[in-house]
């Protein structure tokens, strides 16, 4: 039995898959089994998959009907045999030490979950959230309480958040769960069963997975209903954590605000969400005042937070600057 169990949910993705599978297959760390979940591809993804199964004894190649990545996770997790369970995207890839680090800190400190760093790579951009000294290179653990776990997703401290990647569970974690089938940002309905089902916490600046996001999805990504779905689970969790952790409240709250406007963003973009932007704005002005007054938000995010008092249009100048910001602000690695 391989001490860890590496998911990877496949659809589509014929154009990354190779550089994600080699990512992993290269790891100095060589206790793991590779799951290949291939989601129903139309592409040659599925085809892909089974080169690797055939030619790499560590690789396990399931095919099964479109469904959705939840449903391709939930079908990797059953399919484990590992001690503990990592999750990759299929379009994204990790440091040749990944594996080895998170282990080594799970193992060190008995944790049921290593919470790491992650570095965002927009295609033909370079690499953002670059590793700073040593501390990050060499991966440092710390112990955190589930409140400060909670705390550090919420807002996104140092590009960590609920997302099922850039972290290690003890199988066990999903012992009385799966993820919800047929929803996006499926993680927003879990993460507190994750972090509530925990004893040991781990918390590591090691930044070694790397997300890949295409060039203009930020701005063009596609509106659908499951954004709604979306919002009510953000919604959900700042009421549980407003609950259960009051003092990390704030965080909570911060999360779920930044959701409504990554939903507003891709209203903004189709002409038929007219009537649900209008909404969606007056439900962020109402919360303007925590906005310009909480720490956690950045100066430029502020701003841009305050253009929607003058309208839509105001708002949607001030959301091309703020991508040009933040992109441009980009580490050293080129894709």
């Amino acid at each position: 039995m391989a001490k860890i169990g590496v998911i990877v949910p496949v659809y589509n993705a014929e154009s990354y898959l190779r550089k994600c599978i080699d990512s992993i297959l290269s790891q100095t760390f060589q206790d793991f089994e590779l799951l290949l979940v291939d989601d129903g591809s139309d592409d040659r993804s599925g085809k892909i998959c089974d080169e690797y199964g055939e030619k790499n004894r560590k690789v396990k190649v399931i095919h099964k009907e479109h469904k959705g990545v939840s449903d391709a996770r939930n079908r990797g997790v059953d399919e484990n045999t590992g001690e503990y369970i990592a999750f990759i995207d299929s379009d994204d890839w990790v440091d040749k030490g990944y594996l080895e680090t998170l282990y080594r800190m799970a193992e060190e400190t008995n944790a049921d979950l290593v919470i790491s760093s992650w570095r965002e790579v927009i295609e033909g951009r370079r690499a953002r959230g670059k590793q700073q000294g040593k501390e990050q290179t060499a991966g440092k653990a710390e112990m955190i309480s589930r409140a400060e776990a909670y705390r550090c997703m919420m807002i996104g401290e140092r590009n960590m958040g609920v997302a099922p990647w850039a972290k290690l569970y003890h199988r066990k974690v999903f012992q009385s769960f799966r993820y919800p089938v047929g929803e996006i940002y499926e993680d927003l309905k879990v993460i507190d069963r994750i972090v509530e089902s925990c004893e040991r916490i781990v918390r590591t600046f090691y930044a070694g997975y790397f997300y890949f996001k295409r060039r203009g999805s930020i701005v063009h990504g596609k509106m659908s209903e499951q954004y709604v779905t979306c919002i009510v689970n953000a919604k959900y969790l700042w009421e549980f954590i407003g609950e259960h952790y009051p003092e990390i409240e704030d965080a909570a709250r911060l999360h779920y605000i930044r959701t409504c406007f990554g939903t507003l963003n891709r209203m903004l973009v189709d002409s038929g969400y007219q009537e649900e932007c209008r909404e969606m704005r007056k439900e962020i002005i109402k919360e303007e005042k925590f906005l310009l007054s909480c720490s956690y938000v950045r100066v430029l995010e502020k701003m841009r937070a305050l253009s929607l008092l003058f309208g839509i249009s105001c708002y949607q100048l001030m959301w091309k600057l703020y991508l040009w910001w933040t992109e441009k602000d980009s580490g050293t690695a080129r894709l």
